[in-house]
């Protein structure tokens, strides 16, 4: 039988040089929590690899790389030899969470989106490191199969193809041309909107 501490292995990411290392923390560690910069902001457009956002108050405009969406994203922030911020660089989903590049097919231009951005000196400029959807976003139905009427005791789903190109199973009510309410994290029918 083994009586030593239980340790954690993390792959962890500088924030500022994006250096890539590996981590090894007991459970009786402590870690160094660092704020981040929180700004509401408009999707506008993709374009090479990067997001365009813009923020409705101030008018500033974000070019984001693509790799910020924050699906699966963990931060893990730690004090390390003269306050070195990190971020966790591989944390698997859970089954239900879309991948990053399923989530940047649910975006939609003027969409409201969260931007992260950390600023470790207030005189430069924050860099970005994560781009959160709504919880919820509404879609048009743009193709689907037409439903035979059967009696059945539950609720019968078919496929949906979304404006989006997403795929989603709605309910058989559901018509082309109806707009629906999509969980952006899972990427299933919530309700018609």
């Amino acid at each position: 039988m083994g009586r030593g501490t239980s340790t954690v292995k993390l792959d962890i990411q500088d924030l500022i040089t994006g250096t890539k290392h590996t981590e090894r923390f007991r459970s009786g560690d402590m870690v160094e929590v660092t704020e981040l910069d929180e700004h509401r902001c408009q999707f506008l457009y993709r374009s090479d690899g990067h997001l365009h956002l813009m923020n409705p108050e101030t008018f500033e405009m974000y070019e984001v790389p693509e790799s910020v969406l924050e699906g699966m994203l963990r931060l893990l922030i730690r004090s390390f030899g003269g306050a070195m911020e990190q971020i966790c660089s591989r944390v698997k989903p859970a089954k239900s969470m879309l991948y990053p590049d399923k989530q940047i097919q649910l975006l939609m231009p003027d969409m409201s989106v969260h931007l992260s951005m950390f600023q470790p000196d207030p005189e430069v400029l924050g860099k970005p490191i994560a781009v959160k959807l709504p919880a919820q976003a509404v879609y048009q139905v743009k193709e689907t199969q037409v439903s035979a009427a059967q009696a059945s005791k539950g609720t019968l789903f078919k496929n949906a193809d979304l404006e989006n190109g997403i795929k989603v199973q709605v309910p058989e009510f559901i018509n082309i041309g109806d707009k629906v309410v999509v969980d952006t994290e899972t990427g299933k029918y919530v309700k018609r909107a």
